[in-house]
């Protein structure tokens, strides 16, 4: 489904949005559960997109409903996949996720397989192909979360969920303070559409911004 200026929401793909970015350099935004490469392929060519064009994936964070087929698809795709600094070392399970975040890809593997590694991630710093977004580490839901943000439009992985005013829930937060303190980092900036992981495409109205801020501060 196209959504807007180019950026599409992959239907179809069980666990959380993956987004297509069309474009001179088309990238993905995260990558479902374990087993959903097949759909996402589909899409990009229904797009128009052949898969080897893609510049890269990004992943906005570590969890299990994210990054779930990042490998299957980067051998189809041949492109490099990228995250923050932070994160990567519990992407390639380097460091134990922490929490239930530990458990929830054991807990899942008898319904969707095993959760498999990548081999190398790409630390979004300095140069790589997506300098018409900003990439903006917004910490809380996991240490090394991120969104991406361009001309008032914000795909914000679980920073926000879609619809009503929504965090994720406590037991998913690594830690509530720092993630109060990105999702003001976020609101801070000319808003048009929040593109969730969860949830539906959000106009990001004056009366939404106020409805997140009353969120925020009881």
């Amino acid at each position: 489904m196209l959504l807007i200026d180019g950026i599409h929401l992959l239907e179809g793909v069980k666990g959380a949005h993956c987004y297509l970015v069309t474009g001179s350099n088309p990238f993905l935004i995260d990558t479902g559960f374990p087993g959903q490469e097949a759909r996402i392929i589909k899409y990009l060519l229904k797009a128009g997109v052949e898969p080897q064009s893609l510049q890269g994936i990004i992943l906005t964070h570590f969890d299990f409903d994210h990054v779930g087929s990042v490998v299957a698809l980067q051998k189809i795709t041949q492109c490099p996949i990228y995250a923050h600094t932070i994160e990567i070392p519990y992407i390639l399970e380097n460091t134990p996720r922490p929490g239930i975040k530990y458990w929830v890809p054991i807990l899942m593997r008898p319904l969707l397989g095993k959760l498999v590694a990548p081999e190398h991630i790409e630390a979004l710093e300095g140069n790589h192909p997506f300098q018409d977004w900003e990439i903006i580490h917004t910490p809380g839901h996991t240490p090394g979360h991120i969104i991406l943000y361009r001309n008032g439009i914000a795909i914000v992985g679980d920073l926000l969920q879609g619809g009503q005013i929504r965090l994720a829930p406590t037991i998913f937060t690594w830690r509530k303070p720092t993630l109060l303190e990105s999702v003001n980092t976020l609101i801070t900036r000319p808003l048009r559409w929040i593109l969730p992981g969860h949830g539906p495409a959000t106009p990001a109205s004056i009366h939404w911004l106020d409805q997140l801020n009353n969120t925020l501060v009881s």
